[in-house]
């Protein structure tokens, strides 16, 4: 059994330094330079508060676009299909993920998908059809992208483990497909859930449910009751 790194103290300091220069309009990359300078973060704390830190307004945006399980019965779902799919992965294969500022589950992997046969990836995929099949949703679009190595592959691989109505669709840009369709977005693309109207975290209600003690909710603690 695998369980969630524990942050060291300074990043949770880091954190909230960096909230507080997004909050006062500071650039993105200049305050996360000053902050990474400041106490001396790793590469991998780094893309940490990248992911999981916004502003207090963004998160709040974000929070306020989230719908429940229960409202995307008879409802079309959008899928960012590679981000979903890596991020259950991450859980399959016991890595720590991470409880964000807006709520969504997001892990700091950058390894590029090569093919499915991972046992992890087949796994993962299976775990997304199951809870599709819970859900119930009038229609599953899926995009992945095109420009992916054997996307053509994975995208036979989807269709043949989540068999109701779902379209898996292979799209220049899978970001900007699932934008455009509207529908419920699922992914933890900060720039999908900044575009779409209507959110869900797929992925994470599965991390929730299958790999609780791998999230590390620390940052989502930290700043919860501030976003209220």
């Amino acid at each position: 059994m695998s369980y969630a790194r524990a942050l060291r103290h300074e990043v949770l300091r880091a954190a909230e330094d960096y909230r507080y220069l997004l909050d006062r309009g500071y650039n993105p990359s200049s305050a996360l330079d000053l902050i990474t300078s400041r106490y001396l973060l790793s590469r991998e704390e780094r893309v940490l508060l990248y992911r999981c830190v916004h502003s207090s307004e963004d998160a709040a945006e974000i929070i306020s676009k989230v719908v429940d399980s229960s409202e995307i019965k008879g409802k079309e779902l959008v899928v960012d299909g590679y981000n979903v799919i890596l991020t259950v992965a991450s859980g399959v294969e016991g890595r720590t993920l991470y409880l964000c500022d807006d709520t969504f589950v997001r892990d700091l992997r950058s390894v590029k998908v090569r093919n499915f046969s991972s046992s992890s990836l087949l796994t993962a995929i299976k775990l997304i059809s199951e809870k599709v099949e819970e859900l119930k949703p009038l229609r599953i679009t899926l995009f992945l992208d095109r420009n992916v190595s054997w996307s053509a592959r994975h995208a036979e691989a989807i269709k043949q483990e989540i068999r109701k109505n779902v379209d898996v669709i292979l799209a220049s840009k899978a970001d900007t497909s699932v934008i455009k369709e509207g529908g419920i977005a699922s992914s933890s693309d900060y720039l999908i859930l900044e575009k779409s109207s209507h959110v869900y975290d797929l992925a994470g209600e599965i991390i929730k449910t299958k790999y609780r003690k791998q999230l590390n909710t620390a940052i989502y603690s930290l700043f919860i009751n501030s976003q209220r």
